[in-house]
């Protein structure tokens, strides 16, 4: 019986032995084939078995494969695919497959750049760029130049609304300068498509009143591939940046990495005035004030994403993301001189500031996605850990002088802070399709705490601690979310309606004010969208949409920013949400004219307020909730082809602008501005070669006049002209880009009402000259994977002035 048993077991171990599969690939000149795809398939069903990718030398190996009979398939893009049926009964050596050159698919290679183009739904715009020249830029780049979107300081705008970035449907709760980071970083080639959506269904968080997502593309081969990119540019100052992507893809494992070192040297110059009024509204004295702010800093940027495939229908996730900008160091430089109405001679005083920072961001996403059925129901779960660490220090003194410029006093002081935020979050989303309706649900759970200290020292006479001017502030916020949503679509209608309700806590505590401010509402955001298709070049759509705004962590902290002695930026623990409801009524002409006319009512909206006091000489900027907002504004993108080879993107906003606030430095408790203006954004992309790899980008925009709380910005024009080259069979790219051509992208802010006159004109390193290049190696032509984001740091910083 024993031996029955052993001879079974030896014939099961022969049926099922294990062999090793080697060979290597050629081309007709006997030259290896790096990175080429390799896979075996089953002979009867011809599904997938084995995968694998061909290395630096051409050589392939399957270990371990299960003896019997399979289909072998070879393939390299510009080469016909080599099959052949294979018996593998033990260890085999495939030696010297030859791969023949595809004269039809090398000719189909040259033609890369494709022109984006547009598409309307009911509750967004889609801009496709996948494999148009605009892929030769990165991901900021490309939404800079998305029609619809407005860029300023880091903050995007939609239709008048600030809108939340989100990629492959995850949001990116980063400050704006760690935004910027990560969209510099992302390469062009990786974006498929960005939607614009004015309309944001129920599943996304109602903070913001508008959502631009970031849609990546897909890698579907099996193999590896890599990129080295470089970016040099300089106005005053040269900033680098360095960078890599690697992707790596098999049957069950899809692996993408990125790394950016990005060293600065940046200048900042401002010019403001304001001018103090006497209690009975005559002119007191007009303080002029200039500003040279140089900042260094090297900061690292780590992103990376695995998706683990367990089977045909449960898959992971796992993003991870860690940005380091440790050392970073502003130096400030201000004059101040005062002219006393009809003086003649200036008094005045100097401020030397140095500030040193050190932060370090990170966040870990782990995510299970389940396919329930064949009509596209899903199940999702995901959990998300999010830090921020920042350390910052300033030192400050300033010399004063008479209007003989005889030094009369001196003031110094310096600051010690840190800022500690840790997030979890946790969510699940459900879809289906019931009948002929797609129904969406879903939990979210959000827990935030931040703790924050400064500390004022008095350095003037010896070294004392200033309690009065030093505080620990602590802020706890808890957001419990449900959402449901549902669609459905008719031959020429089609309708979108959702619910959203959150339930936040919020608990802030600031020690030396001794205030608690304790916040407990429950917000209903309801969203609602129809479209009615008139005919084949016509269609009509209706939306409403309510959203709130949350004060960002770092506006809420009650500490003092010394620019000078008479020039203080400062947070407010007492802030409150903000809550907006938006109406717009849509037309789509033939896909190439879109226009829009919408209303926008914010209540409370936040905002940072200039107030001068005429009696102490003191500007003090606040974080702060304004009684309202609103806009009445009509759109129109138009996208044009007026030539084979040229590209027409235009974008026209016509608006109202209106808001108020309380004036608390004025007589009048409420201040009312308002302003009428008009913005033009404008692309024209040129094929200047005949195979498309050389390829030229003007573009410009322009904006009249808005509101960013009591100041009015007037006047900006932005223009830029740029080309790409794709070299050696698309295996580099270089482009170059001249910024800021005609010197005008300075940024004017002036508030002016009652007794309050105040104006600053900031000058940046615009009139940048940008040289870039971008080297891919390993399988290059592989289709690019999906790269992804990590979530939840948006709110860790300040609102900047601007948008």
């Amino acid at each position: 019986m024993k031996l029955i048993s052993i001879l079974l077991l030896f014939t099961s171990l022969s049926t099922f032995a294990q062999i090793n599969l080697t060979g290597n690939l050629i081309d007709s000149d006997g030259a290896p084939i790096a990175f080429a795809n390799v896979v075996l398939l089953d002979v009867e069903e011809g599904t997938f078995k084995y995968g694998t990718s061909t290395d630096e030398t051409g050589n392939f190996s399957f270990p371990n494969v299960i003896n019997g009979d399979y289909n072998f398939n070879a393939s390299f893009v510009g080469y016909v695919t080599l099959s052949r049926k294979l018996t593998l009964q033990k260890n085999t050596a495939l030696n010297n497959l030859t791969l023949e050159t595809d004269a039809a698919q090398l000719d189909a290679v040259t033609i890369i750049a494709e022109k984006p183009t547009i598409e309307r739904k009911s509750d967004r715009l889609i801009f496709n760029v996948e494999n148009t020249t605009l892929s030769t830029g990165n991901a900021s780049q490309i939404l800079q130049s998305t029609p619809g979107v407005f860029e300023m300081n880091g903050t995007y705008t939609v239709k008048g609304s600030v809108a939340q970035v989100y990629i492959n449907n995850k949001r990116v709760y980063l400050s704006n300068e760690e935004l910027e980071q990560l969209l510099s970083g992302y390469s062009g080639e990786n974006v498929k498509s960005v939607e614009v959506i004015h309309n944001p269904p129920a599943r996304y968080d109602a903070e913001g009143g508008a959502v631009i997502n970031i849609v990546t593309s897909k890698n579907v081969s099996l193999g590896y591939k890599g990129s080295l990119t470089g970016k040099y540019e300089i106005d005053t100052f040269a900033k680098y940046n360095i960078g890599t992507s690697q992707y790596y893809k098999n049957n069950w494992l899809n692996v993408y990495a990125n790394y950016n070192f990005n060293p600065r040297k940046d200048l900042t110059l401002e010019e403001s005035q304001v001018g103090f009024f006497n209690n009975d509204g005559t002119r007191s004295s007009r303080w002029f004030t200039d500003l040279n702010s140089v900042s260094r800093s090297q900061s690292h940027a780590f992103n990376t994403i695995i998706d683990i495939n367990i089977n045909e229908k449960n898959s992971l996730s796992i993003l991870g993301y860690l940005g380091l900008d440790n050392g970073r160091e502003v130096d400030t430089d201000v004059n101040t001189l005062i002219l006393p109405q009809g003086g003649t001679m200036f008094s005045g005083f100097n401020t030397d500031s140095s500030t040193g920072r050190d932060a370090t961001i990170g966040s870990l996403n782990l995510g299970w996605n389940n396919i329930m059925n064949d009509n596209g129901g899903t199940l999702s779960v995901e959990g998300s850990y999010f830090f921020t660490e920042v350390d910052n220090a300033q030192d400050f003194f300033s010399t004063f002088f008479d209007d003989t410029q005889t030094t009369s006093s001196t003031n110094s002081f310096n600051t010690v802070g840190f800022q500690d935020i840790n997030i979890f979050t946790a969510k699940a989303d459900y879809l289906n399709q019931i009948g002929a309706y797609s129904l969406s649900a879903g939990l979210k759970y959000s827990d935030i705490s931040s703790q924050s200290k400064q500390d004022f020292f008095d350095t003037n006479m010896g070294s004392s601690i200033d309690p009065s001017l030093s505080d620990n502030y602590s802020y706890d916020e808890h957001i419990y979310a449900a959402y449901a949503q549902l669609e459905r679509e008719w031959t020429e209608w089609s309708f979108t309606g959702g619910l959203r309700l959150e339930q936040t806590d919020v608990v802030g505590d600031s020690e030396t004010l001794g205030l608690v401010n304790s916040q407990n509402y429950l917000g209903f955001f309801p969203n609602i969208s129809v479209t009615h298709n008139l005919n084949e070049k016509n269609d009509l759509s209706l939306s409403y949409k309510r959203s709130i705004e949350r004060p960002r962590y770092g506006d809420l902290n009650p500490f003092n920013n010394f620019i000078n002695d008479n020039n203080i930026e400062s947070g407010n623990p007492n802030l409150q949400p903000a809550f907006t409801n938006k109406v717009t009524l849509g037309w789509t002409y033939d896909y190439e004219l879109f226009v829009d006319a919408y209303y926008i009512y914010t209540k409370g909206i936040l905002d940072n307020l200039p107030f001068q006091n005429n009696n102490t000489n003191v500007l003090t900027t606040q974080s702060a909730n304004l009684n309202y907002e609103f806009q009445y504004s009509v759109d129109a993108t138009l996208i044009k082809y007026p030539t084979e080879k040229w590209t027409s993107l235009t974008s026209v906003s016509a608006f109202y602008m209106e808001n108020e606030f309380k004036a608390i430095q004025s007589i009048s408790e409420n201040q009312r501005l308002n302003t009428t203006g008009f913005f033009i954004q404008t692309q024209n992309l040129f094929e200047l070669s005949k195979d498309g790899t050389l390829n030229m980008l003007i573009e410009a925009d322009y904006i009249t006049s808005i509101l960013f709380g009591s100041y009015k910005y007037e006047n900006m024009l932005a223009s830029s002209i740029g080309f790409s080259k794709r070299l050696w069979n698309d295996r580099a790219i270089l482009t170059a880009k001249y910024s800021d051509i005609f010197l005008s992208q300075n940024q004017p802010f002036v508030s002016r009402y009652a007794n309050q006159d105040n104006r600053v004109l900031t000058i940046p390193e615009t009139q940048l000259v940008t040289i870039g290049f971008t080297y891919k190696f390993g399988n290059f032509r592989l289709d690019n994977r999906e790269p992804e984001a990590s979530e939840e740091l948006e709110r860790t910083g300040k609102k900047t002035k601007g948008l």
